[in-house]
């Protein structure tokens, strides 16, 4: 089994067992990280809201950009501003400083705008960021990691992670607000869809934590196409919550080639 460098950013934990004694039933996949920038220097700079701005800038940044070997993660919040628009909503101007999500190395600042609109449902973001990976070399890896998972019954765990950090960025972007910030903190299953193009087609079962007490369980159908955004559709339920829809239908029929997380006893990856 491969070792998930590509899902760490301090430590991972990946549990995977079957309840109830059915060898049939898909384990779930664990990954224990803090869901937002770590508080550093300027107490304004570290107020929740602001790591949450910060948050929702870097979800729309690695959603954007669809790219699995590009993943960034939030590190510190080295600058902010916030103007506060009565009667509209609250604009965040940050500059957000980066790393890799798969290496853990530090990356560039990005600069970034939330804009958090009372009646709309998501945040609109402008982000920049420098230290960007060679488009040459981003096209490459991503190559690379299309061909490990089209050519393989059993994708590694760490790239179906890094393909399903970008689809969840969606969802966590579209669900940002003022209050809350959420992460993907599970895999629980993952189905892929044959299909007759040269795209990639899976349905993840997730968990989107917020943080606090506060989680989301989603469905989510991806398609990804290299070179281009990706298509996200999902759904979610929490309490008296339920449901949104992503970019692109990810409705096209296909056949299923089944789970693709198999149990294999329980380990920890150090």
């Amino acid at each position: 089994m491969p070792r998930l460098a590509a899902c760490l950013l301090c430590l991972a934990l990946y549990s995977f067992s079957s309840s109830g004694g059915d060898p049939q039933e898909t384990p779930k996949l664990l990954w224990k990280d803090p869901s937002l920038p770590s508080r550093q220097g300027d107490p304004a700079a570290s107020s929740l809201p602001v790591l949450r701005a910060a948050q929702a800038a870097i979800h729309y940044f690695n959603y954007n950009l669809s790219s699995p070997s590009s993943l960034r993660a939030p590190e510190h919040v080295k600058k902010v501003s916030v103007k506060d628009i009565p009667g509209v909503g609250k604009k965040y101007f940050l500059h957000i400083s980066t790393k890799d999500l798969q290496t853990g190395q530090k990356l560039g600042i990005c600069t970034a705008s939330v804009f958090y609109v009372k009646t709309k449902p998501k945040p609109t973001v402008e982000i920049t960021c420098i230290r960007n990976k060679d488009p040459v070399q981003r096209r490459r890896e991503d190559y690379s990691l299309y061909l490990s998972i089209r050519d393989s019954d059993e994708p590694s765990l760490d790239h179906l992670w890094a393909l399903g950090t970008v689809g969840s960025s969606y969802i966590a972007w579209e669900k940002a607000t003022v209050d809350s910030n959420y992460i993907m903190t599970q895999i629980k299953n993952v189905k892929q869809w044959r299909r007759t193009d040269e795209s990639l087609e899976f349905d993840y079962s997730i968990l989107l934590s917020s943080g606090v007490s506060e989680s989301l369980s989603c469905h989510m159908r991806l398609i990804w196409k290299l070179g281009l955004p990706m298509k996200v559709k999902y759904d979610c339920s929490a309490e008296d919550e339920s449901s949104g829809f992503g970019d692109g239908s990810g409705a096209e029929q296909g056949s299923t080639s089944g789970f693709l997380i198999e149990p294999e006893g329980n380990f920890l990856i150090g």
